[in-house]
């Protein structure tokens, strides 16, 4: 088990990423003991949330958590978030707007099964929003928090998906809706591009964090529609950034490091690796080392075996499953008192500065 050692202090900005080689979990101390969680995922020691886990070791109390946001529907960003909506009952969820839709609602539902792998996202969201009287819609522009602590306003304001991006996905969403309940539904669509996840903008008052969820941007509605919102764009620059997309060239923009983001900015994300899917490939890293000042990524372990190919290929023919025993599961924490003038960085676990890969 990972030592976390002690929480933040009173006036302590905090931020800390979990993630192994698939999943993504956000933790943000706001100030004088408020905290807001972003998506979940699985602590693989115990099979819990990662987050509650850690807030659990540093002696944070439930009523503590005041927001709980989930970007968006993905496997990768929302396993155990059922179990934190039921922990944190206090906190105020959010989701994406277009879940609040009807037929974002009835596709939910539809996909809420348990048939399949590919609908373990929709069904954990789904179990979260059924053990909740009310849910919170998210869109451009939503305040998600605002509280004065302490003397300095603490502000969490949802950057997108834009008012285009919301009908986008509605219709791509109703499309899919089955017509008939008689066959049963065996997988969930992939929706791509994704351009219904919840960007935040997280000031608080002396710094300011921007949280990039797995957006994307294709036909202008995604970061290039919230580029294009002067109220989003006008929000102070952010000197950490959480990088969109597991630094997917998908998840980048230009305007977001000209515009949205400090010179000196710290960069942290999370990995993904699926199958054939590897993310950040080479060139991703590249990009980030060359417009970060400093470059974090919770995990770099692969989900396959180490081992050679052709003995993983003999063990397949009579194994049904292989898994890592170390699951490369790691952490990235940044604290900053107002009286400092950096963030002071942790790495646990399987967590490293993110360093030049060969093609």
């Amino acid at each position: 088990m990972i030592d976390y050692g002690v929480g933040p202090q009173h006036d302590e900005a905090e931020l800390i990423i979990f993630g192994p080689g698939f999943g993504e979990a956000i933790a943000v101390h706001l100030g004088e003991g408020n905290w807001l969680l972003v998506d979940s995922c699985l602590d693989e020691e115990r099979k819990e949330p990662a987050s509650s886990r850690y807030l659990d070791s540093i002696g944070v109390l439930p009523d503590s958590v005041k927001t709980i946001v989930a970007s968006h529907w993905h496997d990768d960003h929302v396993r155990g978030i059922s179990k934190l909506a039921e922990k944190y009952s206090a906190a105020e969820f959010y989701l994406p707007a277009v879940f609040n839709d009807k037929e974002g609602a009835e596709f939910l539902e539809a996909y809420s099964g348990t048939a399949a792998p590919q609908t373990r996202g929709s069904h954990e969201l789904f179990k979260a929003v059924r053990s909740r009287a009310v849910v919170m819609p998210a869109q451009a522009r939503t305040i998600v928090f605002q509280e004065n602590l302490n003397g300095l306003p603490a502000r969490v304001v949802a950057m997108s998906p834009s008012p285009a991006a919301f009908g986008r996905s509605l219709a791509h969403m109703l499309s899919y809706i089955p017509r008939s309940t008689s066959v049963p539904i065996n997988h969930a669509p992939e929706l791509k591009p994704n351009l219904e996840a919840i960007v935040l903008h997280v000031d608080l008052g002396h710094e300011s964090l921007l949280l990039g969820s797995d957006l994307e941007d294709a036909q202008g509605l995604g970061w290039t529609a919230m580029l294009a919102d002067r109220i989003c764009s006008a929000l102070p620059q952010s000197s950490v950034f959480k990088v969109a997309h597991h630094g997917s060239e998908t998840g980048h923009h230009d305007g977001i490091w000209n515009k949205l983001l400090q010179s000196e900015v710290i960069s942290v994300l999370t990995p993904f690796n699926h199958g054939k899917h590897r993310l950040p490939n080479p060139g991703d890293r590249v990009r980030l080392l060359n417009r970060s000042s400093q470059a974090y990524i919770s995990s770099d372990a692969t989900r396959k075996p180490a081992m050679p190919g052709a003995q993983e290929k003999r063990l397949g023919d009579v194994l049904k499953n292989m898994s890592r025993v170390n699951s490369g599961f790691g952490a990235v924490r940044l604290r900053k008192r107002r009286s400092e003038s950096s963030w002071r960085v942790e790495l646990f676990g399987a967590a490293q500065p993110i360093v030049a890969q060969a093609a």
